[in-house]
């Protein structure tokens, strides 16, 4: 029974009952879709295209290390001001500014002649996407209820990892139809024309969109309403730096992307160089773990959203979904460095990989819950510690395998740490607002929280 003052803890299943139109679904699949699509080209094609820039160029496998995590250090370092800018000025000016600087360094990158070079022009590039993510994920905290969000932040992560898919073998092809150059040419031009769509048909607020009908603005006002904390920015900061929450979230997501970082940046020269696989198999091979991946950021969206809406519980919507995405990662990476089979490692490296949407569509949709005003500081936050695995992860891995010959202690390292990170979800409950003003809530055996008698 609900003390006496206080209102009952709402029922988003009553809330969800009527959905009246659907132009929220057309903006993230037409336009945010499209445009993280294309970032992710502007990751793939330096990728794909280091073993011939490094042959091109006589760089050492460290020094290839260096220009392709250069990317990495700025994109981390920023993205904590990237999540306050996206709270200050509105995703729709920050990301169509953020989108053309990326893709003109994306156009420059080929200008580079030296370890230097390349290093400044990928740092610059990476300067300019990190404002990508935090507002991103602001923007759906803002466009859609909780019942929808992980389907959402599924969307967003769809386009991420479509780039990989589509992007190994289009680069190989363009590669080498024209030359590594013109990836980049082209993938530029294509970031260009993303930004300009956003501009011209995103808005911050649900209901400044003309094609949007009163009733559907209305249905997100209702399910969105977010009770803004009376606190200040560098006092909600405070609060934040002392939550076991705030740092267990961090850093869990330093350690999937240290897993994630394999994927990204090393798989290409694993394939070639440890397993002989040939430019064009490669291309292929390549893609088929974020085909998995793809798959399953979708799959567990739908899932996430479904139990939610069957438990009226966000711990049971995100934290076991994200256990289950860590651990099934780390077990399928150490079983693949160990097959001899060249498809049954691939296979096994689609479900190390594709596990590991369990674990991202949980902790966006968690980064939301957990920071309803302040969801671009927070996203910000998580994604600094994940980009910093990102510079960091890719040097360590070169230096082992120099050290070791052999890359199966690198698997087995980045396993462990899928362990860790499993274990720090334990900390994580999203049910719990970091920003809440009251007394840390009560959780009921169902793990819904309760609110305090005042």
């Amino acid at each position: 029974m609900t003390p006496e003052g206080v209102p009952p803890v709402p029922d988003s299943t009553a809330r969800m009952n009527t959905r009246p139109g659907n132009v929220r679904w057309m903006v993230m699949a037409l336009i945010l879709f499209p445009l993280t699509f294309v970032m992710s080209l502007d990751r793939t094609n330096i990728v794909v295209s280091a073993p011939i820039i490094q042959k091109q160029f006589h760089f050492t496998l460290f020094q290839m290390s260096l220009i392709l995590t250069s990317f990495a250090w700025t994109y981390s370092f920023l993205q904590i001001p990237g999540g306050l800018l996206a709270e200050r000025y509105g995703a729709r000016k920050l990301l169509t500014w953020a989108n053309g600087w990326w893709s003109l360094f994306t156009i420059l990158t080929p200008l580079g002649f030296s370890v230097g070079s390349f290093v400044a022009i990928r740092g610059l590039l990476g300067l300019g996407q990190a404002a990508d993510w935090p507002s991103s994920v602001y923007a759906i905290r803002r466009w859609f209820p909780d019942a929808e969000r992980a389907k959402a932040n599924s969307i967003l992560l769809g386009g991420l990892y479509l780039g990989p898919i589509i992007g190994a073998p289009l680069t190989v092809f363009i590669v080498k139809s024209l030359g590594w150059q013109w990836a980049f040419y082209i993938y530029g031009a294509a970031g260009v024309i993303t930004a300009v769509a956003w501009w011209r048909f995103f808005r911050d607020r649900p209901e400044q969109m003309s094609e949007m009908s009163t009733a559907e603005a209305e249905y997100i006002r209702r399910n969105t309403a977010i009770k803004e904390s009376e606190e200040s920015g560098p006092r909600a900061w405070r609060r934040f730096i002392g939550s076991l929450q705030f740092w267990s979230i961090g850093i869990q997501y330093f350690l999937l992307i240290l897993i994630q970082s394999f994927f990204t940046i090393w798989l290409p020269t694993y394939l070639i160089k440890a397993r002989h696989f040939s430019l064009t198999q490669m291309g292929w091979a390549a893609s088929l773990p974020w085909v998995a991946l793809f798959v399953m950021v979708f799959v567990t969206g739908q899932a996430a959203d479904r139990v939610y809406r069957r438990t009226n519980s966000k711990w049971a919507a995100r934290v076991p979904f994200a256990m289950s995405g860590f651990i099934i990662s780390a077990a399928f990476l150490i079983i693949a460095s160990r097959v001899v089979s060249p498809v049954g490692m691939i296979i096994c490296l689609m479900v190390s990989l594709g596990a590991i949407g369990l674990t991202q569509v949980s902790i966006w949709s968690a980064a939301q819950d957990l920071a309803p005003t302040f969801t671009g500081s927070l996203t910000g936050w998580t994604n600094f510690w994940g980009n910093f695995a990102s510079a960091l992860g890719p040097i360590f891995t070169a230096l082992l395998v120099g050290l070791t010959s052999s890359w199966t202690a690198a698997l087995l390292v980045m396993a462990l740490a899928g362990a860790l990170g499993a274990i720090l979800w334990i900390f994580v409950h999203p049910e719990r607002p970091l920003t809440a003003r009251d007394e840390p809530s009560t959780i009921s055996q169902s793990g819904q929280a309760q609110v305090p008698a005042t």
